[in-house]
C-alpha cells in the first residue's frame, strides 16, 4: 500500500459510536481514504461492538492499546474499580471473531516504513507522554533507533500535542494547521476519537498532508449525549458519561 496525500490519523476511540461516526464520515467527505489507528478502540464507553466493526472495516491499519490488551485478559493494575467494570462488560460483549482480530494487533508499527504508529510512547506501549523526562528520552530513543523517520505518532494521553526539539504545542481546542520541517523528529498525539480529556467536549483526529508537510488537528461536535445515554442503558457508571460533557 503507498502512502496517500493525506493520511488520517485516530485513536483511542474507546468505543464511541457517535464520535467514530463523525470522524469516519468527515475524512471520508474531505476525500481521505487512509486512515491509521493507534489503539484504545474499546474501553470506557458503551458501543464496542460496533465501533470495533467500523475501526475493522473503514481503517487501513491499527493497533492494539492497553483497553485491547485489558480486555484480552491482561491484568489492569492500578485500575480504578469503575473501569474494571467496563474492562469485563466489554469482554462479555465482544464474539470470538472480534477478540481474536484485537488479539492479532501490534504494540508498535513502522507504516509504510516512513512513521512509527505507537499507543503509548516509542520505546513503551504504556508509557504516558507528558513529562519533561519522558518527552526528552522519546525524542532521544526516535534519535537514535529510528534515524530517518520524522514522525512518532502517538495516543494514550487523550491529549492532542505536537512535540520537537524545542517546539511544544498543546492548544488545540479548535481546528488548527501546523506546518512541519523535513529536517525534524516530531511526536504528534492527534487527540481522542472517543474520550478527549484537553476540556474541550469535541471529538478529536488528525490529518498529516504528504505533500504540503503540514498537520490538523480536527475537533468537531457530536452527539455526547447520546453516548451518555448509551453508557447508562447498559448499566455502567454514569460517571463516565458525565465527563464527556466536559472533555475530561
Amino acid at each position: 500500500m503507498a502512502l496517500p496525500e493525506k493520511l488520517g490519523v485516530i485513536t483511542d476511540l474507546h468505543a464511541n459510536f457517535e464520535a467514530l461516526k463523525v470522524t469516519l464520515n468527515w475524512l471520508h467527505e474531505q476525500g481521505v481514504d487512509q486512515v491509521v489507528c493507534l489503539g484504545d478502540i474499546i474501553g470506557y464507553n458503551a458501543n464496542p461492538v460496533e465501533v470495533t466493526y467500523l475501526t475493522w472495516n473503514r481503517v487501513q491499519f491499527s493497533l492494539k492499546g492497553n483497553h485491547e490488551r485489558y480486555v484480552l485478559g491482561q491484568e489492569a493494575k492500578g485500575v480504578a474499580e469503575e473501569k474494571l467494570e467496563v474492562i469485563h462488560w466489554t469482554r462479555q460483549q465482544l464474539d470470538d471473531q472480534y477478540r481474536g482480530w484485537l488479539e492479532s494487533l501490534p504494540d508498535y508499527h513502522l507504516y509504510e516504513g516512513t512513521f512509527l504508529l505507537a499507543h503509548g510512547s516509542p520505546r513503551d506501549p504504556d508509557e504516558y507522554i507528558y513529562r519533561k523526562d519522558v518527552v526528552k528520552g522519546s525524542l532521544l530513543h526516535m534519535e537514535q533507533y529510528y534515524k530517518g523517520i520524522p514522525i512518532c505518532f502517538f495516543g494514550h494521553s487523550h491529549l492532542p500535542m505536537l512535540i520537537g526539539r524545542g517546539h511544544l504545542e498543546t492548544r488545540f481546542n479548535e481546528t488548527r494547521t501546523i506546518d512541519l520541517d523535513r529536517n525534524q523528529t516530531y511526536l504528534i498525539n492527534p487527540g481522542s476519537v472517543g474520550q478527549p480529556r484537553d476540556g474541550v467536549a469535541k471529538t478529536a483526529f488528525g490529518v498529516l498532508d504528504l505533500k504540503k508537510w503540514n498537520f490538523t488537528w480536527v475537533r468537531l461536535d457530536y452527539d455526547y449525549e447520546t453516548t451518555g445515554q448509551r453508557i447508562r442503558e447498559a448499566g455502567l457508571d454514569a460517571a463516565m458519561a458525565t465527563r464527556l460533557t466536559r472533555g475530561k
